[in-house]
């Protein structure tokens, strides 16, 4: 149990660095490196409290529809890149 809470803090650093570095990129370059960083805001808590129960299902929740919601996002690109041009 206690590996698994040193998994759960080394997570939540690489979500803090996350965090970071797409904020540093949002500052210094463009502005679309800034939903990457509400995202890793996001995730620095959310990772720490994985030990409860009712956290730990809406994250399996939550990994389930990023799944589907990047599986559509990349079916869309592709259909986007591979059209032909008029």
């Amino acid at each position: 149990m206690n590996e698994e809470k040193d998994f759960r803090i080394l997570y939540s650093l690489v979500a803090l660095g996350v965090l970071v570095v797409s904020a540093i990129t949002a500052y210094f370059h463009s502005l679309l490196a800034l939903p990457l960083a509400v995202v890793g805001l996001i995730f620095i808590p959310f990772i720490l409290v994985q030990d409860k129960e009712k956290y730990a299902h809406i994250a399996e929740l939550a990994e389930k529809a990023m799944f589907f919601i990047t599986l559509a996002i990349i079916i869309i690109a592709f259909i986007w890149i591979y059209t032909p041009m008029k």
